[in-house]
C-alpha cells in the first residue's frame, strides 16, 4: 500500500534524496506493524495519557509556588503540545488503525490532522531541547536569573519565540496551496507528502527540527548531570545540591524517554538518508518499528513529565485515596468501638 523506503532510481552505493526520504517515513507505519496492533496500542495509552496531562497541567497552573517556578514554564509548554497531539492527532489515527479510511473525509480535517501532529512532533524535540539548556542558566546562573529584566530576556523572550517559530513553520509546510491539493484518505495524515514541494523546509525538518533538536536535548542534559554529580561531594548534599539535583532530574527523566524512543528512528533516518541500505526487508521492518516509537512519544510524554516532578505531584494523586481509606477506617472502627463500650456497661450517646 504504501512506497518503499528506497525508489527505483535509488540504489545502495548512492544516498536517498530528502524528498525520498519524507515520502517513504511518512508512508511507512503501516507497511510492518500491522494497524490492528496499533489501534489496541493508542486505544489503551491515549486515554491514560489525556488524564496524565489534565492532572500534571491542572496542578502546575493552579498552584501559585509550582506556577511561578521558571523551571516549570517550558514543562508547560510541552504538556499543552502533548494535549493538542493526543485530543487531535491521536483520534485520526486510532480511527484509521481500526477502519482503514480517514473520518471525516474533508481537506480541513485532513489539513488540521497534519498541522497539530507535525507541530505535536516538532515541539517535543525542540521545546526539550531549550529545556535542557535553559536548567543550565537557571541552576548554575540563578542570581542573574532573579533579575526582572534578565528573566525576561533569557526565560521569557527565547520561550516564546520558539512558540511562535513551532506555529508559523509548521503553517509554512502544511497550510499551503500544495497540500491543499494533495490529499489521500486512506493513509496516515492525509498523505504529507507535500512537505516535499519545498525542498528547503523539508531539509530543514529533518536537520534541525529533529536531528539537532535531538542532539543537544541529549548533549545538554548529559553535561547538567555529569555536573551535578561532579558537584555532590564539594556541596556535601547540601539544600543547594539537592535543588540542583531535583532540576536535573526533571530533564533527564525527560530525556531518557526521548533517547529510548527517537534514537532507533534517528538512526534509521540517518542510514537511509546516507545510502546504507538498500531495499531490504529487514531496514524496512526497522524503519517502521522505530518510526512508530517516534510516534508514540509525543503521546507518553505526560507520563514522563509526571515522574520529573513525582515529589511535588504523587502526594497530590495519592492524596484522594488516602481520605478514603481513612473515612471507610473510621466506618469500621466505629461500631467496634460501641460495641466494647456495650460490653463493659457503658452507654454510648
Amino acid at each position: 500500500m504504501f512506497k518503499p523506503i528506497m525508489n527505483s532510481k535509488t540504489n545502495a552505493n548512492t544516498t536517498m534524496d530528502t524528498d525520498d526520504l519524507i515520502d517513504s517515513l511518512v508512508h511507512a507505519l503501516h507497511d510492518y506493524v500491522p494497524s490492528q496492533a496499533q489501534y489496541i496500542i493508542l486505544l489503551f495509552i491515549v486515554p491514560l495519557a489525556i488524564l496524565c496531562n489534565l492532572f500534571v497541567l491542572y496542578h502546575l497552573l493552579m498552584d501559585r509556588n509550582l506556577r511561578k517556578e521558571a523551571h516549570n514554564h517550558v514543562i508547560i509548554a510541552i504538556l499543552f503540545s502533548s494535549l493538542e497531539f493526543n485530543l487531535i492527532h491521536a483520534p485520526f489515527s486510532i480511527n484509521l488503525f481500526r477502519t482503514g479510511s480517514v473520518w471525516p473525509r474533508s481537506i480541513i480535517a485532513c489539513s488540521i490532522w497534519r498541522f497539530t501532529a507535525y507541530l505535536g512532533c516538532n515541539a517535543n524535540d525542540v521545546l526539550l531541547a531549550w529545556a535542557a539548556i535553559e536548567r543550565h542558566i537557571l541552576i548554575y546562573h540563578s542570581n542573574m536569573m532573579r533579575v526582572r529584566r534578565n528573566r525576561i530576556i533569557f526565560h521569557y523572550i527565547p520561550l516564546g519565540i520558539l512558540v511562535i517559530y513551532l506555529f508559523g513553520f509548521n503553517a509554512a509546510c502544511f497550510l499551503t496551496p500544495a497540500c491543499f491539493a494533495n490529499y489521500n484518505f486512506n493513509v496516515v495524515f492525509c498523505d504529507a507528502t507535500c512537505l516535499n514541494s519545498v525542498p528547503f523546509l523539508a531539509s530543514w525538518y529533518l536537520a534541525v527540527n529533529q536531528l539537532v533538536a535531538a542532539l543537544l536535548a541529549i548533549v545538554f542534559s548529559l553535561i547538567l548531570w555529569v555536573r551535578v554529580i561532579r558537584q555532590q561531594k564539594q556541596m556535601r548534599r547540601s539544600h543547594e545540591w539537592r535543588r540542583f539535583y531535583k532540576l536535573s532530574m526533571q530533564i533527564i527523566v525527560i530525556t531518557i524517554l526521548f533517547i529510548v524512543l527517537e534514537t532507533p528512528y534517528a538512526i534509521t533516518c540517518t542510514l537511509a538518508y546516507t545510502g546504507h541500505f538498500g531495499n531490504s526487508i529487514v531496514f524496512d521492518y526497522s524503519n517502521s518499528i522505530s518510526l512508530f516509537l517516534c510516534y508514540i512519544m509525543p503521546i507518553i510524554m505526560p507520563f514522563a513529565c509526571f515522574l520529573g516532578l513525582y515529589n511535588e505531584l504523587w502526594p497530590r494523586l495519592v492524596k484522594p485515596f488516602n481520605r478514603i481509606l481513612r473515612h471507610e477506617e473510621a466506618n469500621r472502627i466505629k461500631p467496634m468501638l460501641a460495641a466494647n463500650t456495650m460490653i463493659n456497661g457503658i452507654s454510648v450517646k
